[in-house]
């Protein structure tokens, strides 16, 4: 008979070096340019999205008048551009990086989609299915870890592609809301001001107006004094520092009392309160809260903490870590006693090794749903050759592990009032009497709920009069507030609803890039331009964080079949026009003679 045509598989990744690992696993071994192939398939990739929805210039609408509004996106894609010395052009990388994508999928049967298992790397693969014109059957690989274990476990069992297409919808959905709020707004700003190339995000430009509000704030603050009066009372040999209940905003007031206490011998007991609490573990991390406890801990940045998780992902040292869920599903948390019992083994852990119980944990929790990602946790792989941001990432992670399965903490917490020269005195005290997971990296911050450190307690009994060793007088000036760190921005933008765990990286890195804002030590300021820019829109809807903030509630719907994109999109229009009205309407009021 004839020669048997050879089936060929193609797989699409949008990281190089995870096209590369998977075409390890999988024995394609051969390099080719821009894919690898052997062993039956041809692994390819993209560099992240190469594709983005046509503006109104790739229309041929390069100017745009008032009566255009609301501008809504070609039904075409094109491809993603670049600013370079000739203006904005396609990437030259992404155009040729397509063409190979085209051969690669042109010269096989079936196509696996291995892009980020997100609602981002759907679209992205999707995107590019329909932009070279694809019909053969695809399947999608969904994995939450890229070592060989998973990639083998996940390949035997992939899955129909259309079991992701509301999640699709929702990334569709969320990529053309975003164009029409963006674009939109940007252009009526442009015509309304007069100044070029000002991009008004969704996201972004609520994101700027937070950064700007707080540091207007500090500067036009104004301090206000205040005079704490404290007495210390001496009880089994040791001083006890303890508060008046208010602070004094007149300084002659805090003087008198402090003469008061001066002149008196002993002060009475009138209250004592002892409770001790058993504290759990926090829970595991998602990207969020990583993000934050590596930048207070560690100073490191957002930015950083996303790239490097994205690192040690791609070394098979952690799950994968876009995650906004802080829970394992039972299936997952049935591994990890072998893969703590590795990691308990280095010895930086090794301490810990007989307080670990695996059948404590209260992380499990059965989501039953494959879309969501769980918390980051280690793999069990030996972390070899980390630099020290690398280090510091990774044993955040797998201290947080090591937390989740040792006892509780106990602490006892004391409250003593007491009287002094006729007027309320306090203190409150903690002492820790079991350890348990705060052992792991002491922070007692997290227990001390603005109680003082008290090893022991004193013996205080309600009514006993107690020796005042001495007073004290403070003057406290108010602070101004802080501008954002990187951890309290994460903070907003999460309780804001702006952005998502994926997206939230590069909003920060958008306005870094177009110098909206700038690093000043620890913390993000405006520059000139972004407060510039922050005038410009105060007070605007568009500058508004709760204008969009119910939108990931939506796209949640449309992810569940509950609402259709048509229904969602007709809406978002209905915030356009209001929103580039209201610029408009700034336009007018600008021109008209006063």
């Amino acid at each position: 008979g004839g020669t048997k045509k050879i089936i060929m598989i193609a797989i699409l990744t949008d990281r190089p070096n995870v096209g590369k690992e998977i075409a390890r696993v999988l024995g394609a071994h051969k390099r080719e340019n821009g894919y690898m192939t052997g062993n039956g398939y041809m692994v390819t990739w993209t560099f992240g999205n190469m594709l983005s929805l046509a503006m109104p210039k790739d229309s041929g609408n390069a100017w745009v008048e008032w009566d255009d509004f609301p501008l809504r996106p070609a039904p075409f894609m094109t491809v993603r551009n670049v600013r370079t010395d000739t203006g904005w052009n396609p990437d030259i990388n992404a155009v040729l990086q397509l063409k190979v994508i085209a051969r690669v999928f042109d010269a096989c049967d079936t196509i696996i989609a291995a892009t980020d298992a997100s609602r981002e790397g759907e679209m992205l693969f999707r995107h590019i299915y329909r932009f070279l014109g694809c019909k053969q059957p695809c399947h999608r690989l969904w994995i939450s870890s890229l070592t060989d274990e998973a990639i083998l476990n996940g390949m035997a069992n992939l899955c129909p592609c259309n079991r992701f297409d509301k999640l699709f919808l929702a990334a569709d959905s969320r990529n053309r809301a975003d164009w029409l709020l963006g674009v939109n707004s940007s252009y009526a700003i442009c015509k309304a001001v007069g100044f070029g190339n000002n991009s008004l995000g969704r996201v972004q430009t609520p994101v700027l107006a937070a950064i700007s509000r707080r540091y207007r704030e500090r500067e036009n603050h104004i301090s206000i004094d205040s005079w704490p009066v404290f007495a210390s009372l001496c009880k089994d040999n040791r001083i006890i520092k303890m508060r008046h209940v208010e602070d004094f905003d007149n300084r002659r007031y805090a003087l008198e009392l402090y003469e008061d206490c001066k002149a008196i011998r002993d002060a009475r007991i009138t209250a004592v309160s002892r409770k001790t609490e058993e504290i759990m573990a926090p829970a595991l991390y998602n990207l969020t809260e990583l993000q934050k406890d590596a930048n207070r801990y560690h100073g490191l940045t957002a930015i950083q903490v996303q790239e490097i998780t994205q690192s040690l992902y791609e070394r098979k040292l952690i799950s994968y870590p876009r995650t906004t869920n802080r829970s394992l599903p039972e299936d997952v948390q049935a591994t990890l006693p072998p893969v703590m019992e590795k990691i308990l083994a280095g010895k930086e852990f090794r301490r810990y090794a007989d307080r670990v119980d695996f059948t404590t944990s209260r992380t499990a929790s059965d989501t039953g749903d494959t879309m969501e990602h769980h918390a980051i946790i280690a793999t069990g792989m030996r972390p070899d050759g980390l630099n020290r941001e690398e280090m510091l990432v990774y044993t955040l992670v797998v201290g947080r592990m090591l937390e989740t399965f040792m006892p509780p903490c106990k602490v006892e917490y004391m409250i003593v009032d007491a009287v002094c020269a006729a007027r309320k005195f306090s203190v409150r005290m903690y002492s820790i009497l079991e350890k348990g997971w705060l052992d792991v990296f002491g922070r007692e911050g997290l227990i001390a709920k603005g109680c003082d450190s008290s090893p022991v307690f004193p013996e205080f009994a309600q009514g006993e009069l107690v020796p005042v060793a001495g007073c004290s007088v403070i003057h406290k000036k108010s602070l101004p507030v802080s501008p954002y760190t990187d951890a309290e921005l994460i903070e907003y933008m999460d309780d804001a609803g702006l952005g998502t765990v994926s997206t939230r990286t590069n909003i920060i890195r958008t306005l870094l890039e177009r110098k909206y804002i700038r690093y000043a030590g620890k913390y993000i300021i405006p520059t000139s331009k972004g407060l510039f820019f922050y005038e410009t829109v105060r007070g605007m809807r568009v500058a508004d964080a709760s204008l969009t903030s119910g939108w990931e509630a939506e796209l949640a719907r449309i992810e569940q079949g509950k609402l259709t994109q048509e229904e969602f999109l007709d809406k978002v229009l209905e915030l356009v026009r209001e929103v580039t009205d209201e610029i408009r309407q700034i336009h007018r009021s600008k021109k008209e003679p006063v």
